[in-house]
């Protein structure tokens, strides 16, 4: 049966009459209903203003939202839920002053967890994993992307993504793969940068795309990690398999892996923290969505990527958390909103936009979901606030009191 929520203070909808995203100025405009109603099924029948329909007289479910705020679930396009292990112990040392590079010289980062992902079977993944996606819904989140890249052998590799499978089974919200074999070079090729990405290109993509288990590659391309032509290597071997690009890039120097990701043709760039001029231009004529992510950055206290003039610019600009267990332990996408207006001096609007809507570009998705409009996806949170400016403007809270993904209330 379908459901109408009807009595609904602001409907927030970041239509956008069938585009995929809202640029420069356009990205204030999310197209909100107040004293609004919607009707939905598995995907959005109708939406309007709750006089307009007769809630007595329509065969639905009807919830009464008494005066709460309606908006699209958060598309959360960046996280790496999928490991095991804890580095609390290097955030310690990191907040005593040791940076993240010295830490992962040493054998740590990315390198500790390895080692705990290589120790743990699939359902200790999944019990790590399932607790944080559960957490994501309850704050408000309908569509995450989760990469491998804490294995970095071909099997362990294809564990982290086996848990996708489950996560799938397990809960209807939608679950996107990313292949990240390109996160770091593991001990066993010390020395040998080039050999392991033979490796991933000759051995790891193959059975990657043999089994489906991905819709995405994705690349690490920074100072003491992958080159550009690494990196460019790797995404286009990658798209002969049928697997998009994505790229880390230009998160620790200014790398001018922006521009290499431009040039692949990847869908989305994410970090950006010191991205040049050049590399906003080649993205902007790429069409390639600018992927940001203000929870690392405060959590390793490094600049935050330059979001005001991306967005005056004309980029497709959008949000994610980077949930993961050394720089950004964070899977509430509302945190991230707020991240983003206090420190990248972003509009509560412009916000919401990039953590819907365009984090739905950056998957491929926003023809599917992202927004409120009819046909679309039924993605959609109640949050107990009267506006939606309160979702920014009370931080520090949960303000969801219900989320339905693909019209089943999942939380």
């Amino acid at each position: 049966m379908a459901t109408l929520i009807t009595n609904i203070s602001s409907l927030v909808t970041v239509n956008a009459n069938g585009k995929h995203a809202l640029t420069g100025s356009s990205m204030n405009d999310v197209g909100e209903i107040k004293n609004g109603a919607i009707l939905f099924d598995e995907t959005i029948e109708w939406i309007g203003l709750a006089s307009e329909i007769d809630a007595d007289n329509i065969d639905a479910d009807v919830i009464d939202a008494q005066g709460c705020t309606v908006l699209p679930g958060f598309v959360d396009s960046h996280t790496h839920m999928v490991f095991a292990g804890s580095r609390s112990h290097e955030f310690a040392r990191r907040l005593k002053g040791v940076s993240y590079q010295t830490i992962a010289g040493e054998g740590g980062g990315i390198l500790s967890t390895m080692r705990a992902v290589r120790a743990a079977d699939l359902p200790t993944l999944l019990d790590i994993a399932e607790p944080l996606v559960h957490s994501a819904i309850q704050h408000g989140t309908t569509t995450v992307e989760i990469k491998s890249g804490y294995g970095l052998t071909l099997d362990s590799e294809l564990r982290q993504l086996a848990v996708l499978e489950d996560l799938r089974e397990m809960l209807p919200i939608t679950f996107v793969g990313t292949f990240l074999g390109a996160h770091d070079v593991p001990p066993e090729y010390a020395g040998r940068r080039e050999a392991y990405v033979d490796h991933i290109v000759n051995d790891m993509l193959p059975r990657v795309a043999e089994q489906r288990v991905a819709e995405f590659c994705d690349v690490f391309a920074d100072t003491g990690y992958f080159t550009n032509e690494d990196s460019e290597r790797i995404l286009r071997a990658a798209a002969s398999y049928g697997l998009k690009a994505k790229v880390h890039a230009d998160e620790l120097s200014a790398f001018g892996a922006a521009e290499m990701a431009a040039r692949v043709g990847a869908v989305s760039a994410d970090h950006l923290l010191y991205i040049s001029e050049e590399g906003m231009d080649a993205m902007k004529a790429a069409g390639t969505v600018a992927t940001l992510l203000p929870g690392t950055a405060y959590t390793l206290r490094l600049p935050y990527a330059p979001a005001r003039a991306m967005i005056d610019k004309g980029m497709v600009v959008a949000l994610a958390t980077d949930c993961n267990p050394g720089s950004c332990y964070c899977e509430n996408m509302q945190q991230i909103l707020s991240l983003a207006c206090i420190n990248m001096h972003m509009s509560i609007e412009e916000s919401i936009v990039a953590s819907t809507l365009h984090g739905a570009a950056a998957l491929g998705l926003a023809s599917l979901t992202g927004s409120l409009e009819v046909g679309k996806r039924a993605d959609i949170v109640i949050h107990h606030v009267p506006s939606y400016t309160e979702l920014v403007y009370h931080f520090g809270t949960n303000t969801v009191i219900s989320v339905f993904a693909g019209g089943q209330e999942v939380a």
